[in-house]
């Protein structure tokens, strides 16, 4: 009898024990999404980057892990710096004051309310900065709350038309601006480790200004044509597998924001704070 307890006893621990990792890893994935579910909208990053750059295939490979691994409502494109004039207005804006980076490479999230310019000596370091800023950025209250979807269709011969549905959810008027970036899911440019770019963008499709009255949704339609002059540049070679269209919706406040490399420079610059984010893959 005695035995027989004995022997359900280490029965029971065994399975108990075996079990330990599984209920483990259950819990770590119940603690992530309850995190993610925590967030108040889809987080954005703008990689400001070159291909000469010794420094970026660490900040590339690090946001690529975080998208890949699906832990938070994330998105963010590759600005490239020294291959599209169009990536190199946005990274160096002087003239209306805007992103003014100091130094490659340079990662704003959410139209710049944080930023950190430069990378750490490894990939998983770098990785763990980012994870901490898009944590903290998915805590942030919009201006105001905004739901937002996209759709994109393939209209053959590189042109893409795109869709944006926008509703202002909240009590007062929306004043922002509208941009749909289009990316290439694996880019044309490699960093300097030969690797290619994610997200690698090509231009916008739509870079606008928008008012919305409060509970109304509006809808901006536009084709894109890789085949027309982009700065300087045609893209008729794009396939509708490898693209990927990325919106953000920003208000119209200025917030003065100042980066640092090192705890010494200081860029200052006018962040515009994204309040919601989509993206869509081309429908053929």
């Amino acid at each position: 009898m005695i035995k027989g307890r004995i022997l359900t006893l280490l029965t029971l621990t065994l399975i108990i024990t075996s079990a330990l990792p599984l209920l483990n890893g259950l819990a770590e994935k119940t603690v992530e999404t309850e995190t993610s579910s925590q967030f108040t909208h889809t987080v954005f990053a703008e990689e400001c980057t070159a291909t000469w750059c010794p420094n970026c295939p660490n900040a590339a490979e690090a946001l690529y892990n975080i998208y890949e691994s699906g832990d938070y409502p994330f998105y963010y494109v590759a600005l490239v710096d020294d291959m599209n004039p169009i990536a190199k207005a946005r990274n160096k804006n002087y003239v209306i004051n805007l992103y003014k980076i100091y130094a490659l490479p340079t990662v704003y999230f959410d139209g710049g309310d944080t930023n950190i310019v430069g990378s750490k000596p490894t990939v998983q370091e770098t990785e763990a900065e980012y994870r901490n800023l898009i944590q903290q950025e998915g805590q942030r209250t919009p201006w105001q709350p905004i739901t937002m979807s996209s759709t994109a269709t393939w209209d053959g011969n590189a042109k893409i038309t795109v869709t944006v549905n926008v509703t202002n959810e909240g009590s007062r008027a929306y004043l922002g601006r509208l941009r749909s970036y289009i990316t290439e899911i694996e880019s044309r440019w490699l960093d300097k480790n030969g690797n290619p770019y994610h997200f690698g963008f090509l231009d916008f499709a739509i870079n606008k200004p928008i008012l919305i009255s409060p509970h109304k949704t509006k809808t901006y339609t536009t084709t894109w044509d890789g085949t027309k002059n982009h700065k300087g540049q045609t893209f008729p070679d794009i396939t509708a597998d490898n693209i990927m269209v990325i919106t953000t919706l920003s208000h119209w406040i200025p917030h003065y924001r100042t980066g640092y490399q090192g705890g010494i420079y200081k860029q200052r610059y006018f962040a515009f704070y994204v309040d919601q984010t989509t993206a869509s893959t081309p429908i053929l």
